[in-house]
């Protein structure tokens, strides 16, 4: 027996016996190929720059929406390489670390709150940008999801669970 695995896809095959099976492992192999040139690398691409762009600064702001009422969010994003941007905010009863970073030719979020003493970030990978917000979707818990619309003067960051917000931050630039 043969394993063949690519990406998400795994086949398994004795390929001795199944020869006729190469010509379609070729053709799966090939698809994979061509939907990862399809998207530009998280380097490359234009609407990431903006993205980094626009996110890098300092923020004045409130968590308008969230399980306990509004909050002060004040935050600044600082580059640390020139796809890796960190921002934290301490909105009351924890820190709240923000981690942008391209990593593997993908966008990805790693978010930590240091509620009730968590010590465990969470990995969102971006599965849509365009040049006026940035989805993001966690693997674990499969249920969140971060909508990011980073602008000139005015941002925003909606945390949804299930589709719903859970947490809404709003954002101004602040005067330096």
């Amino acid at each position: 027996m043969t394993k063949i695995k690519w990406g998400q896809i795994t086949i398994i095959t004795n390929i001795r016996e199944n020869c006729d099976l190469i010509p379609l492992i070729s053709l799966v192999l090939i698809l994979q190929i061509a939907s990862f040139s399809a998207w530009p690398d998280c380097d490359e691409d234009s609407n990431v720059q903006t993205f980094f762009d626009r996110l890098s600064g300092t923020w004045k702001g409130e968590a308008v929406t969230t399980p306990v009422g509004p909050l002060p969010y004040d935050i600044s994003f600082k580059r640390r390489e020139p796809f890796w941007i960190y921002g934290q905010a301490m909105p009351g009863a924890a820190v709240h670390h923000w981690g942008f970073y391209c990593e593997h030719g993908e966008l990805w979020l790693r978010f930590l709150t240091t509620f009730r003493g968590n010590r465990d970030p969470t990995l969102l990978q971006a599965i849509s940008i365009t040049d006026t917000q940035a989805l993001f979707k966690a693997k674990t818990p499969a249920f969140l999801q971060v909508k990011i619309r980073p602008g000139q003067r005015h941002s925003s960051f909606e945390v949804m669970h299930h589709g719903e917000r859970h947490v809404l931050i709003e954002l101004k630039r602040a005067t330096e």
